[in-house]
């Protein structure tokens, strides 16, 4: 989570939980977007292509996939932050 704090207060990132929504809600990081990974292609036009999009989950596997999901989509300034939330 230190590589996420260094993020969590940059008002150019937005930071992405893709966790489901029990892992949302048993904690998150405040003022974190939620969207669960599987919904993630649905939920594209509600993130900003051009803010840098910090992608977390509970061990890393899903945010890695996140972060491929919005480049494949044209997000460019994407960040998988390692290890997630276990971290």
């Amino acid at each position: 989570m230190h590589e996420l704090n260094q993020h969590k207060d940059d008002p150019n990132v937005t930071v992405l939980d893709v966790r489901s929504d029990e892992e949302y809600s048993n904690g998150n990081v405040p003022g974190a977007n939620h969207i669960y990974v599987p919904h993630l292609e649905e939920h594209l036009d509600e993130l900003d292509k051009i803010q840098t999009i910090a992608t977390y989950c509970g061990s890393g596997y899903r945010a890695s996939i996140a972060a491929s999901l919005l480049q494949k989509h044209g997000f460019e300034q994407v960040i998988n932050v390692p290890g997630s939330w276990n971290a």
